[in-house]
């Protein structure tokens, strides 16, 4: 039995992290010995790991002073100055130690590369997470020194996995060509959401209603996708918007929504079962400024509803170049011309829905798992 050991800040509410848990539990199922090492306390997923997957919180190395002078903790230290400062194979020894694992893998940006980059472990499969474009996100020089260090790190793993095509190019474009890259999709459990999908929504739909699932964030462009049902409103269109999420702009949103009466829209908070609304959208919506892939686009088309995107890293890929849903200009101008366009015709919103349905093989669990499972042999 081959043992694995993932690595990440933590196990919060997020798509990249949802995507560990499913990967996680998916090659426990199939009897690999799994490990997932968080380094922040924030485990909100923590529940949802199989029984047979094993979890170790391990915190940041102690500060001797940090007692005697917090404020140096909030500043610098919370974003890893020992982290920085440290060489990844004293890193690798604080956070792993003598365990001998098959496979490494750093499975998000920053600190995890570090870790496993550093590796003393001859015989592991080292292996690194790639979810944003590195053209347009943030964190990915993280506890490195400089950008030499950024790319000396991944040029150490055995693959690089982009979760897109496009992320693959941001990497390129921003780190270089490490000579290990390949793109696998995130994994998602396409029986599970259906089966969720079935349960009960509190929320009664009375007429067309368009649905956003996300944290709220500048970077998923609600704050555009308010002005844009403003827009439609004034020429008379009559719709609802339900947006799931919570977040550091939830308060700003809903401002928004009073200061311009917007009646049908509601910011519905965190749910931590989505599906049943999704289900029963007429038309999903992704107003991302950029993505790496999207879960929610995703799990749209697994559920049968028709998707509008911005055109950005992930949903384009996920939707064909929109083959299988529209893709719009990925400004406020693009979102209100692609909605008012499904509102004024019905009989488009009946074929994206048809086209929905014809995606489901992309999302195909044993195929994207057996990539993952080839990746974890030597030189493949």
């Amino acid at each position: 039995m081959k043992k694995i050991l993932f690595i990440l800040p933590w196990l919060k509410l997020g798509g990249l992290e949802r995507v560990q848990v499913n990967i996680a539990n998916a090659l426990a199922e199939r009897e690999y010995d799994v490990t997932v090492m968080t380094l922040n306390p924030e485990n909100d997923l923590k529940a949802e790991l199989s029984d047979k997957v094993h979890y170790v919180y391990k915190p940041y190395k102690p500060h001797p002073i940090m007692r005697r002078i917090p404020y140096i903790r909030h500043k610098f230290y919370d974003d890893g100055m020992w982290e920085t400062r440290a060489l990844a194979k004293k890193l690798y020894r604080y956070y792993v130690g003598n365990e001998k694992y098959d496979v490494e893998i750093g499975f998000f940006r920053g600190l995890s590369i570090k870790i496993i980059s550093g590796s003393t472990n001859k015989n592991s499969v080292k292996l690194a997470w790639v979810h944003s474009d590195f053209r347009k996100a943030v964190g990915y020089k993280n506890n490195f020194k400089n950008m030499q260090g950024v790319k000396n790190a991944y040029a150490k793993f055995d693959k690089v996995v982009c979760v897109s095509n496009e992320a693959q190019d941001g990497f390129k474009a921003v780190i270089g060509d490490t000579g290990n890259l390949t793109t696998i999709y995130n994994l998602l459990p396409v029986k599970n959401i259906v089966s969720l999908s079935q349960q009960s929504c509190i929320e009664i739909k009375d007429k067309f209603t368009v649905l956003a699932v996300g944290h709220l964030e500048a970077v998923k462009g609600y704050d555009r996708l308010l002005n844009v049902v403003k827009r439609l409103n004034d020429s008379g269109y009559d719709f609802d918007l339900w947006i799931i999420g919570f977040g550091s702009e939830e308060n700003h949103l809903k401002a928004v929504i009073d200061q311009n009466k917007l009646k049908n829209v509601q910011i519905l908070g965190y749910k931590s079962n989505p599906y049943p609304y999704m289900k029963q959208a007429d038309l999903y919506v992704c107003s991302s400024r950029y993505e790496g892939y999207n879960l929610t686009v995703a799990e749209a088309l697994i559920l049968g509803t028709p998707v509008l995107s911005t055109d950005c890293a992930g949903p384009n890929e996920i939707l064909d170049k929109g083959e299988y849903g529209v893709i719009v200009p990925n400004s406020e101008e693009g979102l209100c011309q692609g909605i008012k366009a499904l509102l004024d015709n019905p009989e488009k919103m009946q074929y994206y829905k048809m086209k929905a349905c014809e995606r489901l093989d992309f999302f195909d669990e044993g195929k994207i798992v057996g990539k993952i499972e080839k990746l974890f042999n030597k030189n493949v």
